[in-house]
């Protein structure tokens, strides 16, 4: 439920992006994950896109905000416009453009050329100038100049870090053995700006057939990083796979290393949501390694 002094809040914001006088005519809450609360508003001409959290995820939101610029400016995907990040009251909110799903399409062309589009864009070192957050969990993005130390110390032994006590010594052993065999075991290949959090949930197509994307994890890693999350939780048509390789052939190899990279979110939800993914990143590890 959105109070009136906040609403008021919105509609001179909105009043200040429209250069007119702005009033909400309704609104309405709308699915956006478990973290915010999020909201349609219909204002006098357009409608927006809010999402609502405590004052102290403001930095949450800011980074989100950031994200979302980032993925902007590579020119792949459309990604909803971003006009205010900010607190009023008790409350920090993430105010942005509204666009339209199209839902129960599929365009694999469109998402592949995007996806291939997004990629090509590159810095010189893995991660990024801050860092961020997935889910509401911080992530780490220290510059390396090496992927594989920047997938061990910034992926998946921060989140083993954070995760303390709930995860077995077996699987921390097995981790160990994974990251002495890394190097042999990954493609290297150069830094490319991803999603990060790249699931079924985070996409849709607007009403001119375009993938648009959102709730970025944004950094500058490797490519494959998006092919993994794309597959954890399924949702995409292989199309996309096909074409996709066809732009920016994958190394060959490529399907099974998904798995070691899919260590991450799992790694993620451990810390999110409880100890049931503890089973995946078990098989993933001894697969790899094998077993004691």
């Amino acid at each position: 439920m959105l109070h009136t002094h906040f609403i008021k809040h919105i509609e001179e914001i909105c009043s200040q992006i429209e250069q007119k006088p702005v009033r909400l005519r309704a609104y309405e809450r709308v699915s956006g994950g478990d973290i915010n609360d999020t909201y349609r508003l219909a204002m006098s001409d357009r409608d927006y896109f809010i999402k609502v959290n405590n004052a102290d995820k403001l930095d949450m939101f800011e980074k989100e905000a950031a994200g979302l610029k980032l993925l902007a400016e590579s020119q792949s995907f459309v990604v909803p416009e971003v006009y205010r990040a900010g607190i009023f009251e008790r409350h920090a909110f993430l105010l942005m453009a509204y666009i339209e799903a199209l839902y129960q399409t599929e365009n694999p062309k469109n998402f592949a050329d995007s996806l291939a589009k997004l990629h090509q864009t590159t810095q010189q070192q893995y991660g990024l100038a801050y860092d961020n957050y997935i889910g509401y969990l911080p992530q780490k993005n220290d510059l390396k100049d090496s992927w594989v130390d920047f997938f061990i110390e910034n992926r998946l032994q921060f989140q083993i870090n954070l995760a303390g006590d709930v995860i077995p010594t077996k699987i921390l052993h097995l981790f160990d053995r994974l990251y002495q065999k890394l190097p042999e075991l990954l493609w290297i290949a150069p830094p490319a700006l991803l999603h990060g959090d790249l699931w079924s949930g985070n996409y849709f197509y607007n009403l001119q057939g375009q993938a648009v994307i959102f709730d970025p994890a944004v950094y500058y890693g490797h490519r494959e990083v998006d092919l993994a999350m794309m597959q954890l939780f399924g949702g995409f048509p292989k199309e996309i796979y096909e074409r996709y390789n066809s732009i920016l052939p994958m190394e060959q190899g490529w399907q099974g290393r998904l798995k070691i990279y899919q260590l991450y979110p799992l790694l993620v939800h451990v810390n999110l949501f409880g100890t049931s993914y503890l089973s995946g990143i078990n098989r993933i590890l001894s697969y790899f390694v094998g077993d004691f």
